[in-house]
């Protein structure tokens, strides 16, 4: 038998081999096909979860916005801000009472302080003292009892709705004409009084009421016990009075009062506040608090 056939047949199978391994060893590995289960020590995947929490950390933020160096303000934007320091520079009392009532800022370190006991406020002396401690030192003995009396984070009774009855930023003149005077009394106030536009604002704000549209009984509490007998006597109204009540509730029953009124006083001169639900007593009190809350801010160099 000749073997040269045979060795030629397995040497091409050989070779094939060969060239099948050489293949296999050149061909790129597949899209989509990880060529290790074991990420690469340099890749992103290496850093230790600790260390990416720890990069991305941000420090905490303060709170509120800086307004000096040991007093933080919170409730305000930018603008307000800006406001308040403008306020404190001029020491503008009135409008920075007014400012806080409206805006209602918080100052954190301020009511902090002030939260604190008495005794334990007091102790603040010297180079020790801090910023509120000091404001309060610089004011008068009045200021600083209404102040030690004073709860900032309490709820208030000056909100910006009764500031809105009361002329807005003006709220100081308008309530303190309102609350100087009595309420469901007619009032004559000609158009020269310096009160006049003060009224006409109460009328509109629902404060007060004008002309007609107070009750004829009410109008004629206007005039003098003196003034109602002689109506009487000229409506001949066989009728002695004691009372005021008694004279105007029994007067307005009787045709021609209002006509004899109106001989007296025009009717668009004649105003009526009207009660109000809060204690004026209380409101009082709170802005003569923010007065001196304002009066310490005002001790701020900025």
């Amino acid at each position: 038998m000749n073997p040269v056939p045979l060795l030629i047949i397995m040497g091409a199978i050989l070779a094939l081999l060969a060239v099948q391994r050489w293949l296999t060893r050149a061909t790129p590995p597949q899209a989509g096909i990880p060529v290790s289960d074991e990420p690469s020590s340099t890749t992103a995947n290496s850093i230790p979860v600790h260390s990416m929490a720890e990069s991305t950390a941000s420090p905490p933020r303060p709170r509120g916005r800086l307004l000096t160096q040991g007093l933080s303000v919170t409730g305000l934007d930018e603008r307000g801000m800006n406001s308040l320091k403008a306020l404190i520079r001029k020491a503008d009392i009135e409008a920075l009472t007014t400012f806080l009532a409206f805006n209602r800022p918080g100052f954190v370190e301020i009511d902090t302080f002030l939260g604190q006991p008495q005794n334990q406020s007091s102790t603040e002396t010297g180079a020790t003292a801090t910023l509120p401690a000091q404001l309060l030192k610089k004011l008068g003995g009045e200021e600083q009892k209404r102040l030690q009396g004073f709860n900032p984070r309490s709820s208030r009774l000056i909100t910006r709705e009764l500031m809105a009855r009361f002329g807005g930023h003006e709220f100081n003149l308008h309530f303190g004409h309102y609350a100087a005077r009595p309420s469901s009394v007619t009032l004559h106030i000609p158009p020269f009084d310096p009160e006049r536009k003060i009224f006409e604002d109460l009328v509109q704000s629902g404060m007060a009421r004008k002309g007609r549209h107070i009750p004829l009984a009410e109008r004629l509490t206007v005039l003098k016990m003196s003034q109602l007998r002689q109506m009487a006597k000229d409506l001949k109204l066989d009728k002695k009075f004691t009372r005021k009540k008694e004279a105007t509730h029994t007067l307005a029953e009787v045709p021609g009062a209002a006509v004899l009124l109106s001989m007296q006083y025009v009717i668009d001169d004649l105003f009526m506040l009207l009660p109000m639900e809060e204690d004026t007593a209380l409101i009082k009190q709170e802005w003569t608090s923010l007065e001196a809350y304002a009066k310490l801010l005002c001790g701020i160099e900025l």
